[in-house]
């Protein structure tokens, strides 16, 4: 981190023991406590740069890092109207999305910017059972950018509108927590701040699987990193973190975090556009490749990321197309609410197990590109 003197600078501060020995500190000398996280034992606050040196001598507090920008994955192309949708997850394994009450009972945390009440959620009953803006403070549900309306389309939509357009778990409910603001963008402690939200009401609202389709560039292990922490945290608690293997392919080592972690599931964008056969699939070019700078083969599994259509954030009876690693984590968090649903008892390395061991191959792509390979649809759905 850069310690020369200057504005504010945005930070996330880690005790050695409580987040209670550095409050009180950091608060009467430092600057206002912006999020607390006892989750991962930190805080984060802004404070004069002038004044880090000091703080980071302090016998209480074991690191600091930069509270760092974080994006949703962009999107390849740009977003369409979903008449030019090729593909649908639906279309190549059409037995599979005729099933009834996939995801019933099961609650997806889905951080990212928030939900539009589209009709496909909402009726005939709302599956939106929470909402927590951590940008606007606002109480009732909204998306002023889109993306996180589609990925919950992706995920739970029914089908009430079109007909048509599901998602891979129809009967899943939604807990929608805006950590992004109109541009797709957070800091760290914004996301950190909703896996803590998201771990402390997992019980209230069932909540099993948590997808972030969204991340940051990393250039050195991750150990220390700050969503890392936070996603690993949330998998000690018992639930799935699935993330976006990012779109900065096809150049190795180019993982986002938090898909870097190990206990994550890191998911890669195929492209089925082609396809009528698992020989016409392939890793879509923007994918995100391994290996981790820990040398760990990511992603874990590919699914289809490429002209996905799903609910259009500005239209509560609409359809949009979107491309991008965003859309293919949803995929795999929808199929592991149905995993969920059918067996409650699992943890979030059995359905880690269970989603990649099945994953079928892809020709002529490597190991770092697709993982294990497609997501396995008949795996989820016990046909």
């Amino acid at each position: 981190m850069n310690l020369s003197n200057g504005e504010l600078t945005p930070v996330i501060i880690y005790s050695k023991r409580t987040i209670g020995e550095i409050r009180d500190c950091i608060a009467e000398n430092y600057g206002k406590i912006k999020y607390e996280l006892p989750f991962i034992n930190a805080v984060s606050v802004e404070i004069p740069k002038e004044k880090l040196i000091k703080l980071a001598q302090n016998k209480a507090v074991a690191s600091i890092s930069e509270d760092a920008i974080v994006s949703k994955t962009p999107i390849y192309p740009s977003s369409k109207t979903v008449s030019s949708a090729s593909f649908s997850p639906a279309d190549f394994e059409p037995a599979a999305f005729n099933c009834a009450e996939r995801g019933k009972g099961v609650g997806v945390a889905v951080i990212d910017t928030g939900v539009t009440p589209h009709y496909d959620l909402i009726k005939p009953e709302n599956r939106i059972i929470a909402f927590k803006d951590l940008i606007g403070n606002k109480e009732t549900p909204y998306d002023d950018d889109g993306h996180g309306t589609h990925v919950c389309g992706i995920i739970a939509g029914n089908g009430y509108t079109s007909l048509k357009f599901m998602g891979t778990a129809p009967c899943a409910n939604i807990i929608a927590i805006k950590a992004l603001d109109d541009n797709g963008n957070g800091t760290e402690s914004d996301i950190l701040a909703a896996l803590q939200w998201s771990i402390n009401h997992r019980h209230i609202y069932n909540i099993r699987v948590i997808n972030l389709s969204l991340g940051i560039k990393i250039e050195s292990p991750y150990d220390d990193d700050p969503l890392v922490r936070g996603a690993n945290a949330a998998v000690r608690h018992g639930i799935s973190v699935i993330t976006a293997a990012g779109n900065n392919g096809p150049g190795k080592c180019t993982i986002n975090s938090p898909g870097v972690s190990p206990y994550v599931i890191t998911v890669g964008a195929a492209d089925l556009t082609q396809a009528d056969s698992l020989g016409g699939i392939k890793v879509a070019n923007f994918s995100s490749r391994g290996p981790t700078l820990a040398g760990d083969i990511k992603p874990d599994l590919i699914a289809p990321g490429v002209e996905i259509p799903s609910l259009d954030g500005k239209n509560p009876k609409g359809y949009a197309v979107q491309s991008g690693t965003s859309m293919a984590a949803p995929v795999v968090s929808g199929a592991a609410a149905c995993l969920y649903a059918m067996r409650p008892r699992l943890t979030p390395s059995q359905v880690k197990r269970i989603l990649i061991q099945d994953a079928l191959p892809i020709k002529n792509e490597n190991r770092n590109a697709q993982g294990r390979g497609l997501l396995n649809y008949k795996v989820f759905l016990n046909l």
